[in-house]
Parts: structure tokens; sequence; C-alpha cells
């Protein structure tokens, strides 16, 4: 099963993308991390694979562990991120 890393799912894109995904059972295929700039530690959603802790969307190491990285977070965020994991 495929590791997918989700950051800015509570933002209004990020959050009709979660409802989406759930209502097309697309959580049962990946094995989901979400990820988070302001609250790691604490509980993430339930998506049907029980409830993990959130991680740190800075934690380059955390990501490079995902096959799959979705963000919603933003450009700043992409800009920041995205040559660290290349």
């Amino acid at each position: 099963m495929k590791k997918l890393g989700m950051v800015g799912w509570r933002g209004m894109v990020g959050s009709v993308l979660m409802d989406r995904m759930r209502a097309e059972k697309d959580f049962a295929l990946v094995d989901t991390t979400f990820f988070t700039t302001s609250n790691a530690g604490g509980a993430g959603p339930d998506v049907g694979q029980g409830i993990a802790p959130l991680q740190s969307a800075t934690d380059i190491a955390a990501l490079a562990e995902m096959d799959l990285i979705i963000t919603c977070q933003g450009g700043d965020y992409t800009n920041d991120v995205y040559p660290k994991l290349r």
C-alpha cells in the first residue's frame, strides 16, 4: 500500500478534498499520514485508519518517507519544503 502524506488538509481547499476522498473511499487505498504546521502531536482526523498523532509539516525526514504528498498548504510552504525533499 502506498504511503500518502497530506499537508494543509484543514483549509478550504484541503477540507473539500478530504470530503471528496472520504466519499470516494480513497483512504482505503492508501496509508495516510497527516502533517500540520501548527499542531504537531495533536489528534489527526479519522479516515477509517484509526486516529494517529499529527506529524510536523517541517519534518523533512518524515515527509521523505511518503510515496506521495498532497499539499494544500500554499506556495510559501511548497517553495520552502520542496527543494529540501529533492
